[in-house]
């Protein structure tokens, strides 16, 4: 049993270097497209704990989860968020921002109404997994651990979150690429079109031609991670004297101060500043390691119930999608990289975007960029809702 701190880190980072090793051999294979490495990774995680291979209880292993936390969050999120300029977001214009924002609140419409209809056959602290799964819903999987973190979601709740996850995003996203080859008729019968977003296009495009695109240096990670520490500290210093309130902890208020704390310098030099992505994921899937560590997969009883909800919710949204999109004329393409960058950011919004037009995949990135943004504070808005809701 794992009782150290160094031990337990070295243990996560053993599994998530097998894990992605053999997903990245295999990547063809039908049981990794079907179920993606990252959540094996979850889930092996989630057993070790359940078979007893580390002690939660050792002092070692609190600190080390402590660590991720305090120190490991706020660096990841101050590395994501200066890779966005928001800038460069304005320049799509308000229809494309407008789309994900109406997108957004389906979402949290869906969620809503399913948490509702399923309470009396969810478990009491439903309403942090539903919260939790909004941050991946409205934004990507850095979301939902952030939004988790504030709302002190772990264990198996956190394991209900990552089931909803999993099983919403399989079956919209593929609803979502069944209407692609239906564009011509969903912009006719909606009244919509795409025009100007080649003109757009361009504009975007020639302001990230000044990215230096060659490998990261030594001195390039020297810069981040001194960025991201004295941001870090800087963070934990302030959080002592800061004012207390219900709706925050001291773990939300570093999710908000280092978010935005990035958002900022993403505004500076440092925006061009590379590796940062590669690093930041690196403690994104640390973090989601030591939070899948508090799981024990033998008391997920309501698996079932969750992943209802995660259907109706999804069903739900759609409905809603559908008719925004109807009385607001949205088009096809605008409609879907907006859902899509909700619900998978910048991972699958850009494949969206391709999928319609290799020319407007800029859309999709900023659009996944967006989601990032904002879909932490929207997600903490809608987390303190339904924590109201479900203590009534």
């Amino acid at each position: 049993m794992i009782t150290t701190g160094v031990g337990f880190f070295t243990f996560l980072l053993t599994v998530m270097t097998a894990v992605f090793t053999v997903t990245r051999k295999f990547k063809d294979a039908k049981i990794f497209q079907v179920i993606p490495g990252l959540v094996w990774l979850m889930l092996i995680i989630a057993a070790c704990a359940t078979f007893g291979v580390f002690d939660l209880e050792s002092e070692g292993v609190q600190d080390a989860q402590n660590l991720m936390y305090s120190t490991f969050l706020p660096m990841m999120l101050i590395m994501f968020m200066l890779t966005c300029d928001i800038r460069n977001i304005i320049k799509m214009g308000p229809k494309m921002i407008c789309a994900f924002l109406l997108t957004s609140m389906c979402v949290i419409a869906g969620l809503f109404i399913s948490f509702a209809l399923l309470k009396g056959i969810l478990p009491e602290n439903a309403w942090g997994s539903f919260a939790s799964v909004s941050g991946s819903w409205i934004g990507e999987t850095v979301n939902m651990v952030a939004v988790a973190s504030v709302f002190g979601v772990e264990g198996t709740d956190y394991v209900y979150a990552v089931l909803m996850d999993t099983v919403g995003f399989t079956l919209l996203s593929a609803i979502a690429f069944a209407l692609v080859p239906h564009a011509k008729t969903w912009n006719r019968v909606f009244h919509a079109n795409t025009d100007g977003l080649d003109e757009i296009a361009r504009k975007i495009e020639l302001s990230e031609q000044k990215r230096d695109t060659s490998a990261p240096q030594m001195y390039d990670y020297v810069l981040l991670f001194t960025v991201a520490l004295v941001g870090t500290c800087g963070i934990n210093m302030l959080i002592p004297v800061l004012p207390k309130v219900t709706f925050l902890s001291n773990t939300g208020w570093r999710v908000v101060l280092s978010s935005l704390l990035g958002i900022g310098l993403g505004l500076t030099r440092l925006h061009w500043l590379k590796g940062a992505s590669e690093v930041a994921n690196v403690f994104l899937y640390l973090s989601l390691c030591v939070t899948m560590s508090y799981s024990d997969l033998s008391t997920c009883t309501a698996a079932p119930a969750f992943a209802l909800a995660a259907i109706i919710a999804v069903v739900l949204l759609l409905v809603f999608w559908v008719v925004v999109c109807k009385i607001f004329h949205i088009d096809l393409f605008t409609a879907e990289v907006a859902l899509m960058a909700n619900f998978g950011g910048t991972s699958s919004a850009p494949i969206m975007a391709a999928t319609h037009n290799p020319n407007w995949i800029s859309f999709g990135i900023l659009l996944g960029f967006f989601g990032d943004l904002v879909g932490t504070a929207l997600a903490i808005g809608f987390g303190n809702i339904l924590r109201a809701y479900a203590g009534m």
